[in-house]
């Protein structure tokens, strides 16, 4: 089949697949499936919807070959939605269409950038934007999270026509194309269905907010991205999303409902399980559930666990591990639908007792409020563990019934060290190299953050402001150390104002910089963490963690999170970070083709990307097995997760895409001696060579592909490429973004009353990207929200890797080709050691230092006081 007419001048341009049987891994397709497109000629514009997926390009071309269409004639490129299935072709089409523009989301146009990457036209549309072809309107509809943040509705009124991608689709290939022509109306409506279970079933809230969006359009066509078109009763389909879409309010037997799922090998298990329901029941009306794995269907579980606000997974620990029923059950939960619920682990074990804490590892990961520590007991219970069990169970429900407060993190993570507040009689040092503060009577012998030695203190005084005490709502976006810092300011300012710290992770404020250390370290919790959790109680700061802010209304001053919960606010602040760039890497899984990206890294066993704890302690788990290490990018981050990995005793490769190690740190004299010096260090080191693709079978890493034709086998890649700011938030929000979102000195953004803070902020045209900055900004971000004063400036960035047997540190302005800039060096190559400053206009602005890094805080100084060429060499700074 060709194209086909749908509305006047309206053509499908799809391609079927009806041999299809699984799509995109997780979705079975018995009936194949239609990858649609649509051409909408207007009388003065021609415009493309989707495309194709990249394996049916050469069908697609011809199509619209037999349609008349010269791709060089097209104007507009309509992205709805840019998942490679429907934008995989776009690179493609671009090449033959040079006057082409691509219409998308912000979001979608940010995604496409990654998937194409080359420059093209675009242009970023809203909710109700138009854009005219002559004598048909394109109308967009933002309609996010359906089911990615980039999804828009196109509703063209003249033919009352809405093209809507994913939405109203289906996995049903048919040559009729036509809803009212399928063969088979069961199968097509067995497909409709799974589609919509599988693909919009965690998105649920966000189906009602589109329909709600259209409910008042007049339709007579919907152009959905697979299966169907409708043109017969479109709103019975539009109307079915919404009935499956509204929440219907489970009837209990009880003020909660609880289901305990278990499996007991020898009746141990059990028996906790019967005690902690009597426990849970003993103070309240709880309906409870009990499910044995081994007799019961898990479509019967997950119903009961849908409708449930506590869950107890319970598992004896078999050869070192929990038990198959369990754990299925486990994969079958995501923290899109189940995330929130209280949860906790229990089970019987003979001599390791396993099963608990990779039950709670698994809780964690679907952000679960986990109750714990979960409760093992060895063999058989006794009496008094019995009653151990009844007790785990009441205060189970009296945290569920908010009488107990929820006070765990599982992997240790539940103690943080305590933060020292200044009382103007102790004496305060600042680390040089990461920026943080401690209080002491003498100089630390060394910073427990990063690592850094005495020489690199300076004592200081901290900062005071005048109190200012109000009755302010204070939110924070991010518990990294620029949103910690700007809490801690904020109350020390303000003792009365309501303080809110908000993060998607699920532990409170911890120490980055340290993140590498973890995969070959356990976890030192005097250290890692930023404030003991008592910390917060003590200071009134509400964390809410786990949690993800969707929106911002700057009109009404609230925030909004992904469950619907309002937050308003007085002052908002910005701290929600960066991401992790994952250049496109081609990987081949089996027969099938994907391009990577940081939505589906974590789909492919043995591929990761380290940026929070949960990834750090997913490439440590791996690395328990795992062999063969691939890092890709040489840079500090890189390299120390490559070390760490080296004394964990892998055989690791270093791959990086610039002709030097730390390219954006040394020039080529400290590179060749860097190089030097790590040759003997046991790391395998690729330069100038980047990856072609990689190769996994059923969706585990088994090696890479290089452009040299170089083959690395690997059970581990770790990708450390970068990072991008996370403006998505602010830019939909208007707030003028840059690379990051562009804040003037007291860190305020272009929309009054919110301010923004480290690596998601940019300051005179520079996204600082590092820990001391952010702890900095934070600073001056909670400090002027209070209406104190206090400006972000003369900060000099820095950087120190101490790993592979040498030291590296760069700081300041370090332009190695710039002529305007005075470089002078010392080398002394049988020590390894290598120094250049550089000089800007005769003023120390930067340096590098290769080797003994002890003059490092020396260096900062210097750079920070501005001092002539003549008077930084007199200080013996070479």
């Amino acid at each position: 089949m060709n194209y086909l007419e749908v509305k006047k001048d309206i053509y499908w341009v799809g391609s079927l697949d009806p041999e299809l049987r699984v799509f995109d891994i997780i979705m079975y397709t018995p009936y194949g499936t239609t990858y649609n497109s649509y051409v909408v000629k207007g009388s003065e514009k021609i415009a493309v919807f989707e495309t194709v997926k990249e394996k049916c390009f050469d069908d697609y071309l011809s199509k619209l070959n037999s349609l008349g269409i010269d791709p060089k004639s097209i104007d507009y490129i309509v992205v709805d939605h840019t998942e490679p299935d429907h934008a995989g072709s776009v690179e493609k089409l671009l090449e033959l269409s040079p006057k082409a523009k691509v219409i998308g989301s912000m979001q979608a146009i940010e995604f496409l950038k990654d998937i194409v990457n080359k420059d093209f036209e675009y242009i970023v549309v809203g909710d109700n934007d138009t854009i005219s072809l002559g004598n048909k309107t394109l109308q967009f509809i933002s309609a996010p999270f359906l089911h990615w943040p980039d999804s828009m509705y196109t509703y063209i009124p003249e033919d009352k026509a809405l093209i809507t991608c994913d939405s109203f689709g289906s996995h049903y290939s048919c040559e009729e194309i036509f809803n009212d022509l399928v063969p088979n109306e069961e199968e097509y409506l067995d497909a409709l269905r799974y589609y919509y279970d599988c693909i919009f079933g965690p998105y649920k809230p966000y189906v009602l907010k589109a329909i709600d969006k259209i409910k008042d359009l007049d339709i007579e066509l919907v152009c959905p991205g697979h299966g169907p078109i409708l043109r017969q009763d479109p709103w019975k389909i539009i109307n079915t999303y919404k009935e499956w879409s509204t929440p219907v309010k489970p009837k209990i037997n009880g003020d909660k409902k609880v289901t305990i799922p278990y499996v007991s090998a020898y009746g141990y298990t059990k028996e906790l399980a019967e005690e902690i329901a009597k426990g849970i029941q003993s103070e309240h009306n709880v309906e409870v559930k009990l499910y044995d794995l081994t007799y019961s269907k898990q479509e019967d579980v997950l119903a009961d666990i849908g409708e449930s606000d506590g869950i107890l997974f319970g598992s004896p620990t078999i050869v070192g591990e929990l038990l198959p029923p369990i754990r299925i059950l486990l994969a079958n939960l995501n923290p899109i639908i189940h995330g929130g619920k209280y949860a906790a682990a229990f089970g019987s074990f003979g001599w390791s007792g396993e099963a608990v804490p990779r039950i709670e590892a698994r809780l964690k990961e679907l952000k679960m409020n986990i109750f714990g520590p979960g409760l093992r007991i060895k063999f058989k219970p006794s009496t008094t563990e019995l009653k151990e069990a009844f007790e785990f169970g009441r205060d189970f429900s009296r945290t569920m019934f908010g009488e107990k407060e929820l006070d765990y993190a599982p992997n240790n993570a539940t103690e943080t060290k305590e933060v020292l507040t200044g009382n103007g009689k102790t004496r305060y040092w600042k680390c040089l190299v990461c920026g943080e503060i401690f209080e002491s009577p003498v100089c630390p012998e060394v910073c427990p953050v990063c690592g850094a030695g005495k020489e690199q203190f300076i004592e200081v005084e901290m900062d005071t402001f005048e109190k200012n005490d109000t009755d302010d709502n204070f939110v924070i976006i991010g518990n990294g150390a620029a949103g910690f810092y700007a809490a801690k300011t904020i109350r020390e300012i303000n003792s009365t104002a309501s303080v809110k710290l908000l993060s998607s992770e699920e532990v409170s404020s911890y120490s980055r910089p340290n993140l590498s250390d973890l995969l070959n370290e356990e976890m030192n919790l005097d250290t890692f963490y930023l404030a003991k959790s008592s910390w917060y109680k003590e200071n009134n700061i509400e964390e809410l963690l786990g949690v993800t802010v969707t929106s911002i209304d700057k009109d009404a001053k609230k925030v909004i999170l992904k469950d619907g919960t309002e937050i308003p606010y007085t002052k908002l602040i910005l701290a929600n970070g960066s991401h992790n760039f994952i250049p496109p890497f081609k990987v081949k899984n089996n027969n099938e083709e994907v391009t990577l990206n940081c939505e589906n890294i974590h789909e492919f066993k043995g591929i990761y990307s380290i940026k929070d704890l949960k990834d750090t302690f997913d490439v440590k788990e791996e690395m328990k097995e795992a062999k063969k290490a691939v890092v890709i990018g040489a840079g500090p981050l890189g390299l120390e997760a490559a070390w760490e990995m080296k004394l964990a005793g892998l055989d690791v490769t270093v791959v990086e895409f610039l002709p030097n190690l730390m390219n954006n740190q040394l020039d080529q004299e400290g590179a060749d001696i860097f190089r030097n010096q790590v040759s003997d260090c046991g790391i395998t080191f690729i330069t100038s060579e980047e990856c072609a693709e990689i190769i996994a079978k059923d969706g585990k890493l088994t090696s890479l592909n290089l452009k040299s034709g170089k083959t690395l086998d690997a059970d581990i890649l770790l990708v450390s490429t970068g990072i991008r700011s996370n403006i998505e938030l602010a830019k939909e929000t208007g707030i003028e973004c840059n690379r990051g979102v562009i804040v003037n000195e007291r860190m305020e953004t272009s929309i009054k009353d919110i301010y923004a803070c480290g690596d998601v902020a940019e300051f005179n045209g520079l996204v600082y990207g590092n820990w001391p900055a952010a702890i900095e900004m934070g600073k001056t971000a909670g400090a002027n929200a209070c209406e104190a004063e206090k400006a972000f400036e003369n900060f000099t960035p820095s950087i120190i890797l101490d790993a592979l047997n040498t030291h590296v540190f760069s700081a300041g302005l370090i332009r190695f080709n710039d002529s305007s800039y005075e470089k002078i060096s010392s080398k002394d190559e049988s020590k390894g050691q290598y120094t250049k400053l550089f000089f800007k206009d005769n003023i120390l602005v930067g340096g590098i230092i290769v080797g003994d890094i002890s003059k490092a805080g020396q260096i900062i100084i210097a750079i920070d006081n501005k001092p002539s060429k003549a008077a930084a060499l007199s200080n013996d700074l070479l």
